[in-house]
């Protein structure tokens, strides 16, 4: 087996975390959780009157009149989150979140993998309450479908080749593996549970009749190169099972911290507004924080009388969305002299930012605009060897021959600009793209 990836998911987490955060709220309780006009999770009452995720507010309530609301804010449920994922990485040397509710884990070096996911499972339900679903393979591909967070993998028909993991008192823990069996479980499974394609080639398929994976196994790869380009051949790959895409250690997340300490306490808004600006400048000048997917920032203010007065703010979208690092500051410092919780003069401030940096391995690739590849000299040359004896000399290279560490993209799109040391050294261009 050349390796064991894991996925782990948690069902209703956002519902099981607004009854962790307000006892008052009971599992009768019918309320949903709504991230901009769509249900992200609803609670087991509402769950009973026929409310299902995935619904607008608007046809929810048609279902049920009396439903709550609950606004998705992602401060409410980052805590929680991040405690999981510590949970996570204390049995897995790499733990990659993809957002509050799943992760793919590293299995390979796990010495008892299903001793490991029931203690894990064990920690899961004290800080949250929700028993989480793993899906085991040897590829991230296969396991995020078998964890089942994909509603079309649900149907039991689906699952004749996988086997269920039970502890060792014989408790069945939620998980569910494929072993060296991947082509025959993708067989019947819809085109659409190919979930790191991009809608573009689903919708493509679609339009040629293709529904089921069966199909693609069956043509040839040439054809399907043919048609769309070299996103063809990773496709045929895909369809095969065949997902090299590593597991990225981003968990526990990386921080990078700006501090000082006034001569004197400080009270005056202005003075603390500069200062944290100093800090900005310096966090964005640091090369980690460039690179850096942030993820959560805070400001600590340590007061005078030993007291410390912090606000955070947790990011679901990039830094540019919320208007960059000094707009979130200036809020969360105007948020603490509102609050009316800096009671004393400051001693000292701290900016800080957490969040993942890219691995840097023998071959990097940072599929952020501008696609970059950070390797060797030795690893260049057989990464061009590779294009030309492949492709030819002119053409667009498919991503995962060079094993990206990042899966949402299939391949370098148009034109794939190679860097040694920020230094541009080669461009492919495809020609068959070019002539249409």
């Amino acid at each position: 087996m050349r390796g064991i990836v894991g996925h782990i998911w948690l069902p209703n987490f956002y519902s099981s975390v607004e009854m962790k955060i307000n006892e008052s709220i009971s599992n009768d309780a019918i309320f949903v959780i709504v991230r901009g006009h769509k249900v992200l999770d609803i609670s087991p009452g509402a769950r009973g009157k026929g409310v299902r995720s995935g619904m607008t507010l608007r046809q929810a309530r048609i279902v049920c009149p009396e439903l709550g609301r609950i606004e998705y804010t992602p401060q409410r449920y980052g805590d929680f989150a991040e405690k999981i994922w510590e949970a996570c990485a204390t049995f897995s040397p790499a733990v990659e979140p993809l957002d509050e509710t799943e992760a793919f884990i590293e299995l390979s070096f796990c010495p008892n993998i299903i001793s490991a996911l029931d203690e894990l499972s064990k920690h899961v339900e004290n800080i949250v309450g929700v028993s989480p679903l793993y899906g085991i393979a040897r590829c991230k591909l296969v396991a995020r479908i078998l964890s089942g967070i994909l509603p079309e993998a649900g149907t039991k028909r689906f699952l004749r080749f996988t086997e269920h993991i039970v502890s060792s008192d014989g408790r069945n823990i939620g998980a569910k593996i494929v072993a060296e069996r991947e082509k025959e479980f993708l067989e019947p499974l819809p085109v659409n549970l190919l979930w790191p394609l991009d809608r573009d080639v689903l919708s493509y398929l679609s339009r040629l009749g293709v529904g089921r994976i069966g199909e693609l196994q069956r043509m040839e790869q040439s054809v399907l190169v043919d048609m769309l380009g070299q996103a063809g051949y990773v496709l045929h790959k895909y369809s095969l099972g065949m997902d090299y895409s590593p597991v990225l250690p981003v968990f526990p997340q990386n921080s990078v911290t700006f501090s000082k300490a006034f001569d004197s306490p400080v009270s005056d808004w202005h003075v603390l507004s500069a200062t944290v600006t100093e800090g900005v400048s310096s966090l964005n000048k640091n090369p980690d924080v460039a690179y850096m997917a942030v993820r959560r920032l805070e400001i600590a203010l340590e007061c005078d009388n030993g007291n410390i007065v912090s606000r955070k703010k947790h990011l679901a979208k990039p830094v540019s969305k919320y208007g960059g690092l000094q707009r979130i500051c200036e809020c969360l410092l105007k948020e603490i002299f509102e609050s009316g919780d800096l009671n004393a003069p400051v001693g000292a401030v701290s900016v800080a930012v957490y969040g993942s940096v890219p691995v840097k391995t023998g071959l990097q690739v940072d599929m952020f605009s501008p696609y970059q590849v950070q390797a060797s000299a030795e690893v260049m040359d057989e990464v061009l060897c590779k294009v030309r004896e492949r492709f030819g000399s002119g053409t667009v290279f498919p991503g995962r021959e060079l094993e990206l560490s990042r899966r949402d993209k299939l391949l370098l799109v148009l034109e794939g600009c190679i860097y040694e040391e920020g230094r541009r050294i080669a461009s492919c261009y495809s020609r068959r793209q070019s002539k249409s």
